[in-house]
């Protein structure tokens, strides 16, 4: 029997490349301490990364002392990336077309590498006061979202079985939130067939999200368009409305049973 191999030995670009990982819409200043102790590294080998990072303008220090935030740099590059991706291109006009439609918050997201959450990477703010506030680069659990239903369902049998083994809990954001991965995959079976998937307050109280794919050329899915408000406006017949209109908007057709 051959010895298990053993993992590679973290570079020093892993280093960095985790560290810059860490930040996020919740957590925006972070201290070298701990982000020594979220990594498990030295607080040396943390301030030589930061330093390098900070040189290079990836990371700057707060007004907060002996804190960091990213740097212009990250902005830079993300810029890049929404310039270009064929998936901003082509949904810009649809998540437009949908704000004037609604007047409710429009949210473009697609599946995180590790295919279990969801990173939103554009949005249209609704025009009301009281709106929906999620910003570009939140990552959020995908089993508890419109937007990560929609994703998901659209997976094959198989990653779906390596990703979610059957009888197994899942983390919740609300009480409403699906919690095993038996009740997604039913959840899954029902947005295949209606074509849409709701999220009534199953991430965060008093919200409710209908969404729907959004489809390239091929009618491949690469991504998921939400309409998201408060639940007081977005009430059954409301939900029933802008179904149809974001049938009409992304294309498809509601199922007869609807």
């Amino acid at each position: 029997m051959k010895p298990r191999a053993r993992p590679p030995k973290p570079t020093s670009i892993d280093v960095a490349l985790n560290l810059l990982e860490i930040f996020s819409a919740e957590k925006r200043q972070i201290g070298i301490s701990e982000m020594a102790r979220t990594l498990g590294k030295k607080v040396s080998t943390i301030h030589r990364t930061v330093t390098v990072l900070k040189n290079r303008g990836y990371l700057e220090q707060s007004l907060e002392r002996g804190k960091y935030r990213l740097g212009l740099k990250t902005f830079e590059l993300g810029c890049v990336y929404q310039n270009q991706s064929d998936v901003m291109t082509e949904a810009t006009q649809r998540l437009e077309a949908l704000s004037r439609a609604t007047n409710e918050t429009i949210n473009l997201a697609v599946l995180d590498q590790g295919m279990k959450e969801i990173a939103y990477i554009a949005k249209i703010d609704s025009p009301h006061v009281l709106k929906t506030d999620i910003q570009i680069g939140t990552k959020l659990f995908a089993h508890c979202t419109a937007l990560g239903k929609v994703l998901l369902a659209n997976l094959d049998a198989a990653q779906l079985d390596r990703l979610f083994p059957p009888r197994t809990a899942l983390p919740a954001y609300t009480s409403k939130s699906i919690s095993t991965t038996d009740q997604l995959r039913r959840k899954l079976a029902e947005v295949r067939t209606h074509g849409y998937a709701l999220d009534e307050e199953e991430f965060r109280s008093e919200v409710v999200c209908i969404a729907m794919p959004f489809r390239d050329m091929n009618r491949r899915v690469v991504a998921a368009i939400s309409v998201t408000g408060p639940a007081f406006r977005m009430t059954p017949q409301r939900i029933t409305e802008v179904r149809k209109i974001m049938f009409d908007v992304l294309g498809g057709a509601p199922s007869p049973a609807e």
